[in-house]
């Protein structure tokens, strides 16, 4: 995509979503740092943004996230997060457009339940 500003040639717009998949909630900046660069690898070479620039605006994210998963919720180092970023990269900056955050909680029921069930149809021995 390319936008014109009145008579200066076209700028490349690029935009996506990076998505850390399911990760502990201790470990979601670093995993987000890697998806990041896997997937603007190509735009950094080509110029369009650099990786200083990159990682900055992830600092930022990451520190808003940590404000929010640990400092205001509390939310435990083992629960699983998701964390989905909306971007978009123009005039050499990598910009963050939007957010989502889902929280996995561990249901302890429905985990033994879950278990029990399939260790009873095939047959196996309950790990103590």
């Amino acid at each position: 995509m390319s936008q014109e500003v009145q008579g200066q040639p076209a700028q490349q717009v690029v935009e996506g979503l990076l998505r850390t998949g399911p990760v502990r909630s201790s470990g979601y900046a670093l995993k987000l740092r890697r998806v990041a660069n896997a997937a603007l690898r190509e735009l950094i070479k080509e110029g369009l943004t650099t990786a200083a620039q990159v990682n900055e605006e992830l600092t930022k994210l990451n520190k808003v996230l940590y404000s929010y998963i640990v400092e205001k919720y509390g939310i435990p180092k083992d629960a699983v997060v998701s964390i989905t970023v909306k971007y978009a990269v123009s005039n050499g900056r990598f910009t963050v457009k939007g957010v989502e955050a889902d929280v996995y909680e561990r249901d302890e029921i429905l985990s033994k339940n879950v278990t029990e069930g399939v260790v009873r149809e095939l047959a196996l021995q309950a790990q103590q």
